[in-house]
């Protein structure tokens, strides 16, 4: 789908992070994207906290008007660019930003980490997840050890 807005990635901000969240209205939608380990409820400075943005490579993508479409994180696990955490902003979902946000989030991360492979965890129950990744080339794979999340899927490319 072509649209008229141009997003791209840049550093988060403050007005981003807080916009953030308004994005989960409740604990299990938040544990649904950022992990069993993130605190809530939350404030501004335990959500930073907990987003690690000082040790992951963070991401706000934003469109050419300075709004916030949507979030995205990369690290290395096992030799790939594992991404985490994408998230799509309520108001910008459906309208292809997911395919654009893990585009430029997975190249960013391969150049940077200088790897060729992607991975990423997605939970069973998120199929409109699901059916992106397998759109964009990701398989479920075998991770090489149990994942500590229950009903958790291991997909790369």
């Amino acid at each position: 789908m072509m649209h008229a807005v141009n997003a791209q990635l840049m550093c988060p901000k403050e007005q981003h992070l807080e916009e953030m969240l308004t994005w989960f209205t409740d604990k299990q939608a938040l544990f649904d994207w950022a992990g069993p380990n993130f605190r809530y409820p939350y404030s501004l400075t335990s959500f930073s906290e907990d987003l690690a943005l000082s040790k992951l490579a963070s991401f706000s993508l934003v469109s050419d008007t300075h709004q916030l479409i949507g979030f995205g994180q990369f690290y290395r696990r096992i030799d790939r660019c594992h991404l985490g955490r994408i998230v799509i902003s309520p108001k910008w979902r459906g309208k292809g930003f997911a395919k654009i946000l893990i585009e430029q989030l997975n190249a960013k991360g391969l150049k940077t980490l200088n790897v060729g492979q992607s991975s990423l965890f997605v939970l069973s129950h998120n199929h409109q997840a699901i059916y992106t990744y397998r759109k964009l080339g990701f398989v479920q794979s075998d991770y090489p050890e149990a994942i500590p999340l229950k009903d958790c899927f291991y997909m790369t490319k």
